[in-house]
């Protein structure tokens, strides 16, 4: 996943590795914004490996009560890393806005 600023409409778009930088909103070249991923990131999936490793590890005969105890580390791991991309969002909204101050200066 690769982040980019568009400076015509002051967006941040996230898009596969393989897309065109373009801006998901107006569809004009954006600019590629190299964010670290957050904590949250990795967080979220160490919860979504945890419970798929107490499946593994734990003997459940039937298969209602195994989707019963991964639903909430999917729902918990899903949202931890959706937080995550918001924040990413974020810091490159922050980063592509700072480009385009530099270079008006």
């Amino acid at each position: 996943m690769k982040l980019v600023y568009c400076s015509n409409c002051d967006a941040v778009s996230a898009l596969a590795n393989f897309e065109r930088e373009v801006c998901q909103t107006c569809e004009r070249p954006a600019a590629r914004v190299d964010v670290p991923r957050p904590w949250q990131h990795w967080a979220g999936i160490g919860v979504i490996v945890a419970g798929s490793a107490i499946l593994l590890l734990m003997y459940i005969p039937e298969i209602q009560f195994r989707v019963l105890v991964l639903l909430p580390f999917l729902g918990f791991g899903l949202f931890l890393s959706t937080w995550g991309l918001r924040v990413s969002k974020d810091k490159a909204l922050e980063l592509g806005r700072a480009r385009v101050k530099e270079r008006k200066a």
